[in-house]
């Protein structure tokens, strides 16, 4: 038997540290999420900038840009061999505009939103 729970109903999440409020999006859904998660860093401004001007091919993208993909992709692909999967991950987004990103193994509970009783 599985539990089904509806990521867009979402309302808040308990931590170890307490329940936490999950803001809805737009359109009402919850603003709660899952995926594997990496950390990323970004480049700096010398890396994106190149003192040398970049040659373009025939279909004008240039040749350091394919070359760099292909690097990229390549390096990629080496480090999907060599590493376990991403860890499941969840994130969302709270009441003051703060995003938390954890892995999901840290959440203990979930809670919907009661419905409001019109009488």
């Amino acid at each position: 038997m599985s539990l089904e729970i509806n990521i867009e109903k979402i309302s808040e999440v308990l931590l170890a540290v307490g329940w936490h409020k999950v803001s809805p999006v737009g359109d009402g859904r919850s603003s709660f999420g899952t995926d594997a998660y990496e950390f990323l860093q970004p480049k700096s401004a010398s890396q994106q900038d190149s003192a040398t001007p970049a040659k373009e091919n025939s279909e004008g993208q240039s040749q350091e840009s394919q070359s760099e993909e292909s690097q990229s992709q390549q390096s990629h692909a080496e480090d999907q061999q060599k590493s376990p999967p991403s860890p499941a991950g969840a994130r969302w987004t709270e009441a003051d505009g703060s995003r938390v990103f954890c892995p999901v193994t840290s959440i203990l509970a979930v809670k919907y939103a009661g419905q409001k009783n019109n009488k």
